[in-house]
């Protein structure tokens, strides 16, 4: 049996990062992520009293256009 090779090479990319010193940071290096999973929370907690109100202004809405009862 012959050898069989690939026709094809894996080469993996990688970006060099600049480099910088983090003591010359005026923020604390964490506060960006604080930040984002902070927002993110404060979104999810709109997004559930959001749908909290329409699914309560909904409801009322539908008891009031009952259907007549039959005999």
């Amino acid at each position: 049996m012959a050898n069989v090779t690939d026709g094809f090479e894996y080469y993996y990319d990688y970006v060099d990062f600049v480099s910088f010193d983090e003591s010359k940071l005026k923020a604390n290096k964490y506060s960006i992520v604080i930040a984002f999973w902070v927002g993110l929370a404060l979104f999810v907690v709109f997004l559930f009293l959001t749908l909290l109100y329409i699914s309560r202004t909904f409801s009322t809405r539908t008891q009031q256009y009952r259907y007549p009862q039959r005999i």
